[in-house]
């Protein structure tokens, strides 16, 4: 299986180092990866915004970019990219066939040793889960690492880390609180020792709220992207 990774906006600028993780999990799995030397931007933030227009355009200048690819599908790690690049379909603009990582690892990713495999929960980014519809795949990731425990409230009634839809950028207090709350209530009582998400908005508010919580309560969990995770339990050798 051949595909084009897309890193996203996100990724590339402030977590470099989970493209990386992504791209060697990739690898691992059996996937040959190429990737763009000038990705640009997928548009999300247009979507999110509402400019329909100019989301439109950027999707057309994408489309054409990625128009002719020999791959078998497109593959990024981001919930937003995902969703934007399924917007294009519904555009009627022509891209290779679309799929989040969490695609790959559902089908790839071998059944690790079940001794000593540590209790992680699963948070659903909005636009993966709600907007998306992917809930089992990253579920069934997961289970082939970990002990998968579900927050209070997932799937598709999983409450909204605060991190996406703009809010981070506009209001960050608030998309703090926001996932200040989400950890208190629905993670920290599964006890669970990891908390992982496929998204790169959740993964980034997710990480600061857990540090702040940490600190004020004593209670932390650690918060880690699904690829990053996955790879670093097939570097144990499990």
């Amino acid at each position: 299986m051949k595909v084009l990774y897309w890193a996203g906006c996100t990724f590339r600028r402030r977590l470099p180092e989970v493209v990386e993780d992504h791209v060697e999990l990739l690898s691992r799995l059996g996937v040959e990866v190429v990737r763009l030397s000038d990705e640009g931007c997928c548009g999300d933030p247009l979507h999110l915004a509402g400019l329909v227009d100019e989301f439109e355009a950027n999707a057309a200048k994408v489309a054409g970019r990625l128009r002719g690819l020999d791959v078998d599908a497109l593959v990024t790690g981001c919930a937003g990219c995902y969703r934007a690049f399924r917007s294009y379909e519904e555009l009627g603009l022509e891209l290779p066939r679309v799929l989040h990582l969490v695609h790959v690892a559902a089908e790839l990713m071998p059944t690790l040793d079940d001794g000593g495999l540590e209790k992680v929960a699963y948070h659903d980014p909005c636009e993966l889960g709600r907007l998306s519809r992917v809930f089992e795949e990253p579920r069934r990731a997961l289970r082939r690492a970990a002990v998968l425990v579900e927050p209070l409230t997932s799937r598709e009634e999983a409450m909204c880390c605060g991190g996406g839809g703009g809010l981070w950028s506009t209001a960050p207090e608030v998309a703090l609180a926001a996932a200040e709350v989400r950890l208190a209530r629905d993670v920290e009582p599964t006890e669970a020792a990891v908390l992982v998400t496929a998204c790169p908005a959740c993964l980034l508010n997710l990480k600061i709220a857990a540090a702040r919580r940490e600190a004020s309560t004593s209670r932390g969990v650690e918060v880690v992207d699904l690829g990053s995770y996955l790879l670093a339990k097939l570097r144990e050798g499990r």
